[in-house]
């Protein structure tokens, strides 16, 4: 039985609502009409040709993506134009595309999340509090909204250790849709050092050092971290751990084929997460 493309957007904005988003940003029906029957989506953080492909070969009708297709004005629609391609190839599909980017990143199903889960903290607040201040992380139907997490370990453990456990877990089925490339990943700080706060922000976390000293963190864990950055937090008595943007970000993929497919008003519509977006680092 189908459903509209615009009920999959209500089911999604009860938990990221629109007006969470940055005023930069770009989210919500970006391809399509919310009006178009859905019998099939497809779950990405990267709408590429790729996953467009693979949306067709699946049969999907909706991509639900994380990364907007479009963030600046597109000056034409040419096939020659590289930021018009994927828009094109979804209406020459007739592929709806819906993207949830910074509302989702404070939302419920957020990576930093799954991630302070997989460490085990205890007494997780919002790292970063967009409306409402040092409240504590809320059970999955309470709304919530701010960037990253902060939280405890349940002892202290030396940095080298946690890393360690931490990417071990990280292979581990649950997390992630599916098994992804763990290498690349980076450390900076000392293997002896006491870690017992730790901070983690999915995505792009640079600009969060300075919160994360001062909540105390003795470890952040975020995604591309600019070198000056990095020593900011050294200096600070920091260590950080860059798993980089995509691993980073990855585990809302996961979360969000949980939480479309326990909807009951999504029952019988098929869900798969895209096999296709990794990645994009070789090395």
């Amino acid at each position: 039985m189908a459903v509209t493309v615009g009920l999959v957007a209500q089911i999604i904005e009860k938990i990221a609502p629109k007006s969470w988003a940055e005023d930069w940003d770009n989210v919500g029906l970006l391809v399509g009409s919310g009006s178009d029957s859905v019998e099939r989506i497809l779950i990405t953080l990267d709408g590429t040709l790729e996953v467009v492909e693979e949306a067709k070969a699946y049969g999907a009708q909706l991509i639900v993506a994380h990364h907007p297709i479009i963030f600046r004005p597109l000056k034409n629609l040419r096939a020659d134009n590289a930021a018009a391609r994927v828009p094109l190839r979804l209406l020459g599909h007739q592929i709806s595309y819906y993207a949830a980017h910074t509302n989702l990143d404070q939302s419920i199903v957020s990576s930093s999340r799954a991630f302070g889960e997989v460490l085990g903290l205890q007494e997780m607040k919002i790292l970063e509090e967009s409306a409402y201040d040092l409240i504590p992380i809320p059970k999955r139907d309470e709304a919530a909204r701010g960037y990253g997490v902060s939280g405890y370990l349940k002892k202290p453990e030396k940095l080298g250790l946690l890393w360690k456990r931490f990417l071990d877990n990280l292979s581990q089925p649950g997390i992630y849709a599916q098994p992804y490339e763990l290498s690349g990943v980076r450390l900076a700080g000392s293997l002896e050092k006491e870690v017992r706060k730790v901070a983690i922000v999915n995505g792009s976390g640079g600009r969060f050092v300075p919160k994360a000293l001062f909540k105390g963190a003795d470890l952040l864990i975020t995604g591309d971290v600019d070198h000056h950055a990095v020593l900011d937090a050294l200096e600070g008595g920091m260590a950080v751990g860059d798993l980089g943007h995509f691993l980073s970000e990855a585990p809302m993929l996961q979360a969000m084929y949980q939480y479309l497919t326990a909807e009951k008003a999504l029952q019988g519509i098929e869900i798969r997460v895209s096999s296709f977006n990794r990645s994009p680092w070789l090395l």
